[in-house]
């Protein structure tokens, strides 16, 4: 049973009794974790600071993200694209600006979003899976009332909204249309696109539906309208774009050796210095499993020496050669190396 006077805590293992799971000192072995243990696990010292480090999920995706490169410019053209398709489908002056892209879990994407906006589901091959316009409410409404014969220019951002019209998710519609064309117009370089149709709704059911631990790239967009501005957001799966990152990643440049530039003249500078483990196999024997278990202090063991023994350079057999004596120490003298028959006369102590 879990403690109610202990909330978090792992279900008491013993008794029913609280002192039993709230006493570590009552607890057979080690059931709650030390000090020590919680820090090692977290990476932190819990007790300075009075809590615990949370863990990014999403640590390994945004890093990837980072290296591709080419996105923020692109995002950056996408902006300009989508502002000229809004002022030439509505007639209005909009300003779009590129707000940033990040990796989001589709739990943490829909703790995000507003209670009211208009999702647009389509496909966008060759990407794997389906793409979403995230329209929110307020921009809708400032759309209806300049689109449909309301007051231009004036505000409706402060309208309370517990649902989309009917006016409002063909408009979310029109919007996604521009969104996607924007996209494709800007990657057309990069990667061409061809959008499928879109499916609009009032709700979020699009992306609920999906696992909760998916990856999405999260790609923002400031839609400025009179004195409105709203956040449009387009989403891309995170596993639909790793097979082309390459494409969104900047060349890399080529290492000027000659010039003395990059990582590959220093690292032939001090490869040399780097110490090996250098070993030489003298003589084996086998024993059966009777006579090691017999062995003694003391114990003699017969073994031949061969005339050619093995030099290892970290477990890999590199030459071989003959066991002896050299200026006073003992020492091989290398005969030969692995794969080649060419002789040598280099001795080593």
């Amino acid at each position: 049973m879990r403690c109610s006077s202990c909330p978090g805590r792992m279900p008491c293992r013993t008794s029913t009794s609280h002192p039993s799971c709230c006493n570590r000192s009552g607890m057979a072995g080690s059931d709650l974790l030390s000090e020590g243990e919680l820090d090692a696990l977290t990476g932190g010292n819990t007790a300075d600071s009075g809590g615990y480090r949370a863990f990014d999920f999403t640590a390994r995706e945004q890093s990837l993200l980072n290296q591709l490169t080419l996105l923020p410019p692109l995002q950056e053209r996408q902006a300009e694209q989508l502002a000229q398709g809004l002022e030439d489908v509505f007639g209005s002056e909009f300003e779009v600006a590129a707000a940033g892209l990040r990796v989001l879990s589709c739990e943490e994407l829909l703790a995000s979003l507003a209670e009211s906006v208009a999702v647009s589901t389509l496909e966008l091959a060759p990407l794997a899976g389906h793409g979403h316009v995230v329209c929110p409410a307020p921009l809708l409404s400032q759309l209806v009332n300049d689109y449909f014969g309301g007051v231009r220019g004036g505000s409706v951002a402060n309208l309370p909204r517990t649902a989309l019209t009917p006016s409002e998710l063909r408009l979310a519609e029109r919007v996604a249309e521009q969104v996607t064309g924007s996209l494709v117009a800007a990657w057309a370089d990069k990667l061409p696109l061809e959008p499928g149709e879109a499916h609009t709704a009032p709700h979020v059911d699009a992306i609920a539906s999906l696992p909760s631990g998916d990856k999405l790239v999260q790609m923002v967009f400031a839609v400025t309208l009179n004195a409105l501005t709203t956040d449009v957001a387009l989403l891309l799966p995170f596993a639909a774009l790793e097979p082309w990152k390459q494409r969104f990643s900047a060349p890399r440049k080529a290492a000027a050796e000659d010039a003395g530039q990059g990582w590959g003249p220093h690292l032939r500078r001090e490869l040399p210095a780097v110490k090996v483990d250098v070993a030489v196999m003298l003589a084996s024997r086998e024993l059966t499993l009777g006579e090691v278990l017999g062995l003694r202090v003391g114990s003699v063991i017969d073994i031949a020496v061969p005339d050619e023994v093995d030099l290892c350079v970290e477990g890999v057999r590199l030459a071989s050669g003959r066991y002896g004596a050299y200026e006073g120490h003992k020492a091989i003298k290398i005969t030969g190396f692995a794969g080649t028959d060419a002789p040598a006369g280099k001795s080593t102590g």
